[in-house]
């Protein structure tokens, strides 16, 4: 039962986290974020089921921590982008296409 419970604690994070920070993959067609969403949630599975129940909240937890850094800190502070509305959106969109050329050039 707990397992099933885990599952639907994780669904209703990942919902509320797509309400409340849609604006920043409102560019990403749906497709690619649901893909997103079944990858985390079958590797998020494995961990459950192999590691255990700790290792899985720990994983979230990391996951939350990773995602808080970057809203909180690196958008809002370093580039000036409002945490949850990513606004100004022009400048949003330009610092994500540097980020996937330098991505690109590294490989």
């Amino acid at each position: 039962m707990t397992v099933y419970l885990d599952a639907i604690i994780f669904f209703m994070i990942w919902l509320a986290a797509q309400v409340v920070f849609h604006g920043f993959e409102a560019h990403v067609p749906l497709t690619k974020r649901l893909t997103k969403f079944a990858v985390i949630a079958v590797l998020l599975s494995v961990i459950h089921a192999f590691v255990g129940r700790g290792a899985y909240y720990a994983a979230l937890g990391m996951m939350a921590v990773g995602i808080a850094s970057l809203h909180g800190y690196y958008f809002h502070y370093r580039h000036g982008i409002h945490w949850r509305k990513a606004e100004p959106r022009d400048q949003y969109l330009e610092l994500i296409g540097q980020m996937k050329s330098r991505k690109e050039k590294t490989y």
